[in-house]
């Protein structure tokens, strides 16, 4: 009994962590958030931040990961459920929608990307990994809703990187993204 309570502590002091410090770098951005900041929000001491992370880079590697696992898992569900009843253009308008518009994960996923293209390669290769395997997700997706589309390996490729401009400039204040003619674009273009 006594170490399930331990274990069950030990996981509520992780999600402590990670979503303090998920908070805190969305307001204050990677470089002005201390280790010390995050054990003070998620209310734990430094030492016990310490026993699951000893560097930044370590906890942003897990924010990237569970960050990247949310996103997938959403957007696929999201597909399978609406593949039969609705158009495709209809759907890649909503996944569009929905990835554009999650402000605050736009905001940690490009601080992340940000750290990755500064200089934390072991965060870079994570992140090749996880496009990756993100593209793979859409891929699978459009063949759910596109059967017929002999293109879809070049088509998940430009949906990842509008996905990815759509939210860079939702974040920079550009309001009038076409994303329904966008959608309409790339599920009718051959």
């Amino acid at each position: 009994m006594v170490a399930a309570r331990g274990k069950n502590r030990g996981i509520d002091n992780k999600k402590k962590i990670l979503n303090s410090a998920r908070k805190i770098f969305q307001k204050k951005g990677g470089q002005q958030t201390s280790l010390a900041d995050i054990a003070k929000a998620a209310g734990i001491s430094k030492g016990t931040l310490y026993y699951y992370y000893s560097t930044k880079a370590e906890l942003i590697f897990d924010i990237t990961h569970e960050h990247m696992n949310s996103m997938t898992s959403s957007l696929l569900k999201l597909v399978e459920d609406k593949a039969d009843s609705m158009d495709a253009a209809e759907i890649v308008f909503l996944v569009y929608d929905t990835i554009i518009k999650a402000e605050s994960r736009s905001k940690l996923h490009l601080y992340l990307v940000q750290e990755a293209i500064i200089g934390n390669e072991d965060l870079k290769q994570r992140f090749q990994q996880a496009y990756n395997e993100w593209r793979e997700m859409i891929s699978t997706g459009l063949k759910t809703i596109l059967k017929r589309r002999k293109d879809i390996d070049t088509l998940s490729h430009v949906l990842l990187t509008s996905i990815t401009g759509g939210m860079i400039q939702k974040l920079l204040g550009i309001q009038d993204l076409p994303l329904e003619e966008m959608s309409n674009w790339l599920v009718h273009k051959r």
